[in-house]
C-alpha cells in the first residue's frame, strides 16, 4: 500500500519476490477481502434494537413515531455507536440516511469512508417547496463543511409518502442538491402501495392521526410507487433506492433506464412483514442490487454478513438462488457500484483504495469456498483498513475510544427504555 492505494494484489510467493524492501505481516490464517459496503443504513436508530414493534409496516411506523421524540439529544451518541459497530463487522463504506447528519461526525470519526444523506420531509407547494429546499441545501453545506475527505454528504427524500412531488422538484431543481448524492425509501411495503393508490391503510391513519397529509402522487389506481415517482420526473441517474419489494410491471426496468440502483435489505423487509424483493426481475433489468443493513429500529446490527445470509435464506424459499460469490458481491463490488465508486473501492486491485477486510474462519468452518468462509457465522473479522489506515484490530475498533463510545451509548439507551 502506498497514500491510502493498493500498489499490487496477487500470490503470496510474487508478491514477495517482486516486493522484497516491502515491510511485511502475518496475519495467519485468514481470507483477505474487499471492504464490505452498506448501501443504505440509518446510524442515528442504532439504539431502538428491541425497541420498536408493530405488525406490518404502517404499525411499526407508529410505534417508531412514538418513540422518536425521546430520541432529542442522543442521535450524535447513535450515529457514533452505529459507526462503531458497523466498522468492527467489517464494513469500511456505509451510506448512511438521517434527520440530522450526525453521521458526518460519526464517520469521520471512525475513520471510515461514506455518504451521509440528509433527509428531507415535507408537502409543501410553490414557493415554500423553493425555500424549504434553500434551507436543506444549507444544512447539507454547514455538514460537507465537518466532513473528512473520505466522507459525502448528500440528499435523502425520505419517502413518496413524506415528500410530496412538489417538494421533490425543487430539490431536484436546486443546482447544488442536483449535484450531490441522493437517496430514499421506494416501494418498500404494501402499506406505501395502498396508501399511494387509494388515500387509506395504516399509513392514512397514522398521517390522520398526526394531523398531517401524506404525498400525493398522480397515477393510475394499478401503479405503483417507482411508476408513480417516475411520471413525475423524481427518479434520477445515481440515486439508490431502498427497498423496492413492491414493483409493478415495468417498473425495474424504469428503474434500470433512469439509473437507478436498489440497496435491498432483506432483513427490515422481513421483519416488517413487506414481502420478498424481486431480486431475479432487476437482475434481469439490469438494475444494480447492493445489500443495506438498514437500522436496529427494523432490522441487525449493522451486519452485511448476517444480512447476506438472510437474503440467500431468503431468495432460496422462493426458488430463486444466491450464491456465496454472489452475496459477496453484493456487499462489495455492487455497493461500490451504487454508490459510483467502483473505480475507487469494492475490489482488490492495483490502483484502488486500500479498503480491505481480514477474516478469520473459525474451527467449525469447513467451507473450501473462500466465499462461503467469508459468509459463515462462524468467521470472525479480525482486522479492518480503511485507506490503508487500519481501523479494526483483533476484531476491536482501535480508530476510536470504544469504552467512552460504549459508556454514552448505554446511558443513552437506559433513558429510551
Amino acid at each position: 500500500m502506498q497514500d491510502g492505494r493498493i500498489l499490487d494484489f496477487g500470490p503470496r510467493a510474487r508478491i514477495a519476490d517482486e516486493w522484497r524492501e516491502a515491510p511485511e505481516t502475518d496475519l495467519g490464517q485468514v481470507v483477505l477481502a474487499p471492504g464490505f459496503i452498506d448501501s443504505h443504513c440509518h446510524l442515528e436508530w442504532s439504539l431502538l434494537e428491541g425497541l420498536v414493534d408493530g405488525t406490518g409496516f404502517g404499525h411499526w411506523l407508529s410505534a417508531f413515531m412514538r418513540l422518536r421524540p425521546r430520541m432529542e439529544g442522543l442521535h450524535a451518541i447513535a450515529a457514533r455507536f452505529g459507526a462503531l459497530l458497523a466498522a468492527e463487522a467489517g464494513t469500511t463504506m456505509v451510506t448512511d440516511s438521517g434527520p440530522t447528519g450526525e453521521g458526518v461526525a460519526a464517520l469521520t470519526e471512525a475513520g471510515l469512508a461514506g455518504r451521509v444523506h440528509l433527509e428531507a420531509f415535507g408537502r409543501e407547494v410553490g414557493r415554500e417547496a423553493v425555500a424549504l429546499a434553500t434551507a436543506t441545501r444549507e444544512r447539507i453545506e454547514a455538514l460537507a463543511a465537518r466532513s473528512s475527505s473520505l466522507v459525502e454528504v448528500g440528499l435523502s427524500p425520505h419517502a413518496p409518502y413524506t415528500v410530496g412531488p412538489d417538494l421533490w422538484r425543487a430539490l431536484n431543481g436546486d443546482p447544488a442538491l442536483a449535484e450531490r448524492p441522493w437517496a430514499t425509501h421506494l416501494a418498500e411495503s404494501p402499506d406505501e402501495v395502498q396508501l399511494l393508490a387509494t388515500g387509506d391503510g395504516p399509513l392514512a391513519d397514522l398521517f390522520a392521526r398526526a394531523g398531517l397529509e401524506p404525498g400525493r402522487w398522480e397515477g393510475a389506481e394499478a401503479d405503483r410507487p417507482v411508476a408513480r415517482v417516475a411520471a413525475a420526473g423524481g427518479l434520477r441517474q445515481g440515486l439508490i433506492a431502498a427497498h423496492c419489494v413492491k414493483l409493478g410491471v415495468g417498473d425495474a426496468l424504469q428503474l434500470a433506464t433512469a439509473g437507478v440502483a436498489v440497496a435491498h435489505c432483506p432483513v427490515s423487509n422481513t421483519r416488517l412483514n413487506c414481502g420478498r424483493m424481486p431480486l431475479e426481475t432487476l437482475r434481469r433489468a439490469d438494475v444494480t442490487v447492493a445489500l443495506g443493513t438498514d437500522s436496529p429500529a427494523s432490522a441487525g446490527s449493522y451486519d452485511l454478513r448476517a444480512e447476506a445470509r438472510v437474503a440467500r435464506a431468503t431468495h432460496a424459499a422462493a426458488g430463486v438462488w444466491v450464491t456465496a460469490r454472489d452475496a459477496v458481491r453484493m456487499i462489495t463490488i455492487d455497493g461500490a457500484r451504487a454508490l459510483g465508486v467502483d473505480d475507487q473501492t469494492g475490489s482488490l486491485r492495483e490502483g484502488r483504495r486500500a479498503d480491505m477486510v481480514a477474516l478469520t474462519p473459525g474451527p467449525r468452518v469447513l467451507f473450501d469456498d473462500p466465499f462461503e468462509m467469508i459468509l459463515a457465522a462462524g468467521t470472525r473479522v479480525t482486522h479492518t483498513w480503511v485507506a490503508g489506515t487500519q481501523i479494526v484490530r483483533e476484531g476491536i475498533a482501535i480508530s476510536v475510544d470504544c469504552e467512552r463510545i460504549l459508556a454514552e451509548a448505554s446511558g443513552a439507551r437506559a433513558r429510551l427504555c
